[in-house]
C-alpha cells in the first residue's frame, strides 16, 4: 500500500478528488481493496464509508483482484441493439459465471463495460482490453469455450486502427485488420430461427 499512499500525495485533500483517487488506485493495483479505500479516506479527510459507497456504486471499480483473462462485455446501446444481450447470455452460460464475477481460481472473469466508441464492431467484447467483434452468436460461443479452455483468443499486438482525415460531413473512415475468421467447429452451436442456439 506504500505505492498507493505515494500516488495519493499528488492529490489535493478534497472530497471532490475521491473518484480520481479510486481510479488511481485501480490503475496501480488492478482493483480497489478495502485497505486502499481506507487510505483514500484518510488522505481526503472523509469517512471510509463514503469511499466504500462510491466504490461499490460505480460499476467501473473492481472490488476483487482481476482474473488472468478479463472478458468485458460492452453494455452500450449500439451493442445492445446489435444482439449484445444474447452475447452476454452466451458468455454467462458457457463461462459459468455471472456478470461481475470471476471463475473459481481466477482464471477468467466476466465484467460489464461502458461503450468505448468502436460501435462499428457491435456487438463486441474486450478480452484483456483488446476488441473482438462484431460477434455472431456462434463466434461468441466459440470464444467463450476457448477462454474457458485457457486458450489465447486474440493476437498480440492487435492491428492498430488507422483514422483517415475527414472528407465530408465530418465522417471519418476507419480501417481495421480483423482477426482471421474462426475455423468452423461442428460442436459450436449455430443460431437457428429467431437467433436461438441449436
Amino acid at each position: 500500500m506504500e505505492r498507493v499512499a505515494g500516488l495519493l500525495q499528488a492529490l489535493p485533500r478534497e472530497k471532490a478528488q475521491m473518484l480520481r483517487a479510486l481510479h488511481l488506485v485501480q490503475e496501480e493495483l488492478g482493483w480497489v481493496p478495502r485497505e486502499a479505500m481506507e487510505l483514500v479516506a484518510r488522505h481526503l479527510r472523509i469517512t471510509a464509508a463514503q469511499v466504500y459507497g462510491a466504490a461499490t456504486y460505480y460499476a467501473e471499480y473492481r472490488l476483487t483482484p482481476p482474473p488472468r483473462t478479463l472478458v468485458t462485455w460492452c453494455n452500450g446501446p449500439s451493442c445492445r441493439v446489435q444482439g449484445g444481450e444474447r452475447v452476454r447470455r452466451i458468455l454467462e452460460a458457457v463461462l459459468g459465471c455471472g456478470m461481475g464475477q470471476n471463475s473459481p481460481g481466477g482464471a477468467y472473469g466476466l465484467w460489464s463495460g461502458q461503450c468505448n466508441g468502436t460501435c462499428e464492431r457491435a456487438p463486441m467484447i474486450w478480452v484483456n482490453g483488446r476488441v473482438l467483434g462484431p460477434l455472431s452468436m456462434s463466434r461468441a460461443v466459440e470464444i467463450a469455450r476457448r477462454i474457458k479452455a485457457g486458450e489465447e483468443v486474440v493476437r498480440w499486438p492487435q492491428a492498430p486502427v488507422k483514422i483517415a482525415q475527414a472528407h465530408f460531413q465530418g465522417v471519418h473512415e476507419r480501417y481495421h485488420e480483423d482477426p482471421a475468421p474462426a475455423t468452423a467447429h461442428p460442436e459450436v452451436a449455430q443460431p437457428g430461427p429467431g437467433g436461438a442456439l441449436r
